[in-house]
């Protein structure tokens, strides 16, 4: 078979429909034979035809492209040759139709169109004619006849490259609707075509899948809402036509089986050659509107309660305070916070103390009116907003203490927890408000600040917001910055007390901070540290103390008269918890270049209580390079010989408030004796400070203590007079002793 002969059939054309054609123009074998007596004619003649044609083409810009170098345009003169020859040579049958059929797809293929091609053989017939009529000359009728023969043989011609062009551009089109409706059919999204009275045209696969739809085209013609059981999408189709205008984002819900799901629309106008139609475009949106929903909660409710958490409150604590403005009346906010709760946390686990805050929160719930508010901030710290409440003041207060002091009975009422019978009291702190006469953050904090009253004043009560504690907090916040500053704006320093031998000798010094504020000057310790506990800041303080330590003893190092001195450095527990201390004193004793056997350590006994291992290893590691370390206040903590075994320590401090009345109270002079007999009997050196008399000193003498640090010896004093103490005398007892 004949490569091309799949053309034939695709088109529609076999040997009926060829001589069915040729009988439409009347072509006959006579037709054939007078051609037949033409070609030869026209066989020399044919390359100046070629010629003449090819001139002709070159004349439009439109060709030239299509005609190449001059090798293409030889090749294309050869078959240009060949196709006009072919015209001429008498046989008209399936080969010579299928042969022109190829050249017409060659042509479409180029980019020859149509006028170009009935241009072409226009131009073949004005220079044939006159070849015909010239040859024919003795006979006219002859020549007549030889000419239709020529035109009925290009009309055929003309015929089957036509059906070329039409036949490709019905495939592009055809492929492009398969294209299209694979498209449609395949979306994710679901596609629906209605015409413009609402009736149902085609939906694709997504819309089946989405609607759990039979695939039996049963929907044809039904309406959209009766198809999807939703009557509002065949009143909003309506709308869309009436109106012309484009709606996106139109929701609707559908249960499927025991599902309600979530369906977001998109409805527009289009028009589908003379047609208007309706696209109707969906998707279902269930999972992400469960999701935005989550992200809602996630954003505004506690995720452990499902109470308001804090954005939702303040949220809310606004509202309030704009009703409050327009009603006259007060509102209320109690900050409630639970008592002893890191207790239960550390002895139950953190699965009981949510387990309490889950219950504290359902009793909060049912104690409050409907319209207050109930949230969780965080931990342990619970709010509730009280609105409407009456617009004088003190009948506001009355009615707010009213409901706080029913929330503490109800609060302290005992909870069972997995089988864990727990009790638990609540600090409460109210505060009032009307309207914006304060800002929503200056409310807050003041409930917090009669929290924190209710805290100090011994718990498991209801404290209402003090002017005065506002004044008090904001001292403590200025001195906070203030402290925050110190360090880098080099404000603290550091003061020396000497220690001593029994006979007055200095052999070590303690390093106490002080803050010599350019406007407070010299702020107390007792002022500032537990802030600094408080607040962190201790940890920076107590690296920059080691650091000045260091750098102070490789100055003394320089000094025969101060290089025996054993400095002394207080280590605070959030100092020594930190994971990095240990690199940072060793690097302190590094960049100065000291002997870190001149630097003594002092830590305190209920830090390593806390984590005996964890405070050994770190010791260890530090006495390892010659770090010496004293357990400070000795005694007053829960003292266990075991771990003194193990602690790798060379010195225990007597806490003053033993030495303090150790002549007249027996009990504190039983203890000093026993951590005296403590130390001797662990190889221990013992050393006690706060001592301030000749009687106190003498009785430390007479038990076997021989360290001795207090006013007794000399005070704290900068590091000037601390020297200048050092090097004028021998001994630092009083005269006389």
């Amino acid at each position: 078979m004949h490569p091309h002969s799949s053309l034939l059939t695709e088109i529609g054309i076999d040997d009926a429909e060829i001589a069915q054609r040729q009988s439409f123009l009347s072509m006959d074998e006579r037709d054939a034979a007078l051609l037949g007596e033409l070609h030869g004619v026209l066989a020399g003649r044919r390359e100046h035809l070629i010629e003449v044609f090819y001139d002709h083409l070159q004349k439009f810009p439109e060709i030239r492209p299509l005609l190449g170098d001059e090798a293409k345009l030889a090749r294309m003169k050869q078959a240009q040759m060949n196709y006009f020859s072919q015209l001429t040579e008498g046989r008209y049958d399936r080969a010579y139709v299928e042969n022109r059929l190829h050249i017409g797809v060659v042509h479409q293929r180029v980019g020859l169109t149509p006028k170009w091609y009935m241009s072409a053989y226009c131009k073949y017939l004005g220079e044939v004619m006159p070849l015909v009529l010239e040859h024919h000359a003795d006979s006219p009728e002859l020549a007549l006849d030889a000419c239709r023969a020529l035109m009925k043989v290009v009309f055929f011609d003309m015929g089957l490259a036509l059906d070329t062009y039409f036949h490709v551009e019905h495939k592009a089109l055809t492929l492009a609707r398969s294209y299209t409706e694979q498209i449609v059919s395949n979306m994710p999204i679901g596609f629906i075509v209605l015409d413009a009275r609402g009736r149902i045209r085609l939906v694709n696969n997504a819309v089946l899948q989405m609607f759990e739809l039979p695939g039996d085209e049963s929907w044809r013609n039904m309406t959209l809402g009766a198809l999807l059981e939703v009557p509002a999408l065949d009143e909003k189709i309506v709308q869309v036509v009436a109106s012309g205008k484009h709606c996106n984002e139109y929701g609707f819900e559908r249960s499927i089986g025991e599902k309600s799901l979530a369906f977001l629309a998109d409805i527009s106008l289009a028009q589908m050659g003379e047609e208007h139609v309706v696209l109707f475009m969906v998707q279902d949106i269930t999972m992400r509107k469960q999701s935005e929903e989550e992200i809602h909660r996630l954003a505004f409710y506690d995720a452990l309660t499902q109470l308001p958490n804090r954005r939702l409150l303040q949220e809310r604590l606004l509202q309030s305070m704009s009703l409050s403005a327009r009603s006259g009346k007060h509102g209320a906010v109690m900050f409630i916070d639970l008592d002893n709760f890191k207790t239960l946390n550390d002895t139950q686990g953190h699965d009981i103390g949510d387990l309490l805050l889950k219950e504290i929160a359902k009793r909060l719930t049912r104690n409050v009116r409907e319209g207050d508010t109930v949230a969780r901030l965080g931990g342990d710290e619970f709010v509730v907003a009280l609105e409407a409440l009456s617009s004088n003041e003190q009948e506001a207060a009355t009615q707010s203490e009213l409901i706080a002091e029913k929330i503490r009975a109800e609060l302290v009422m005992p909870y069972q927890l997995n089988g864990i019978e727990h009790q638990s009291t609540p600090s409460i702190g109210v505060t009032l408000f009307r309207g914006h006469q304060n800002s929503l953050d200056e409310v807050l904090k003041q409930a917090d600040l009669a929290m924190y009253q209710a805290k100090s004043g011994g718990r498991n009560m209801v404290c209402f917001f003090d002017p005065a504690m506002q004044v008090e907090m904001e001292l403590r916040a200025e001195l906070e910055k203030d402290l925050r500053a110190s360090v880098h704006l080099n404000q603290l320093v550091l003061y020396y007390q000497m220690q001593v031998d029994a006979s007055g000798r200095i052999v070590g010094a303690e390093a106490l901070i002080r803050w010599n504020h350019p406007r407070r000057g010299m702020v107390s310790p007792a002022q500032f540290i537990p802030l600094a506990e408080e607040i962190g800041m201790i940890i920076p303080i107590g690296d920059w103390v080691i650091e000045q330590a260091c750098a102070q003893l490789k100055r003394w190092e320089m000094d025969p008269a101060m290089r025996k001195i054993i400095l002394s450095v207080n280590v605070s527990p959030r100092q020594l918890s930190q994971p990095w201390f240990v690199e940072q004193v060793k690097e302190a004793i590094e960049k100065s270049g000291i002997r870190a056997s001149k630097l003594k350590l002092e830590l305190t006994e209920s830090f390593i209580l806390d984590d005996v291992g964890e405070a050994i290893e770190k010791m260890q590691e530090l006495r390892d390079i010659g770090i010496r370390f004293a357990m400070d206040d000795f005694g007053t903590g829960y003292s266990s010989l075991a771990y003194l075994k193990r602690l790798p320590l060379e010195q225990l401090k007597i806490d003053q408030s033993f030495v303090r009345d150790i002549a007249t109270d027996k009990s504190n002079a039983v203890m000093v004796r026993t951590i005296i007999s403590i130390a001797n009997n662990f190889g221990l050196e013992i050393i006690a400070e706060g001592v301030e008399t000749d009687d106190q000193f003498a009785f430390l003498i007479q038990y076997g203590c021989n360290r001795f640090q207090g006013y007794f010896f000399g005070k704290p004093v900068p590091v000037q007079e601390f020297e200048r103490l050092c090097r004028s005398s021998v001994s630092a007892l009083p005269a006389g002793m």
